[in-house]
């Protein structure tokens, strides 16, 4: 990027951007909330393979928790898109503020 071009964001793009993440967090969760309730039947595999049920089920679990810990670490990134969003805000109320009062006492 060249020299003095600086970087534009819009925080109302941030908060879009949040929403959508959080959507997708929503997406996530009944993703694990399914994964929750649906097993393997004990009869699925046969008689031969009625292991198979007990030998999924661990690893079913172990996917659900990672899909829980998937949308919790999306909200908490829709979070800090929220607190950017504020802080940009915050940011050019007060630079804003500044160049009013130099601008005042000419």
């Amino acid at each position: 990027m060249p020299t003095g071009d600086g970087i534009r964001v819009d925080p109302d793009d941030l908060i879009r951007h949040a929403a959508r993440i959080d959507r997708s967090a929503d997406d996530l969760d009944t993703a694990r909330q399914a994964g929750q309730h649906v097993r393997l039947d004990t009869d699925a595999y046969g008689q031969l393979c009625a292991i198979m049920p007990l030998l999924l089920d661990g690893l079913q679990r172990t996917l659900v928790d990672g899909i829980g810990t998937a949308a919790g670490s999306v909200r908490d990134t829709a979070g800090r898109l929220r607190a950017s969003a504020a802080s940009y805000r915050a940011s050019d109320v007060h630079a804003d503020h500044l160049l009013r009062r130099v601008r005042d006492d000419r």
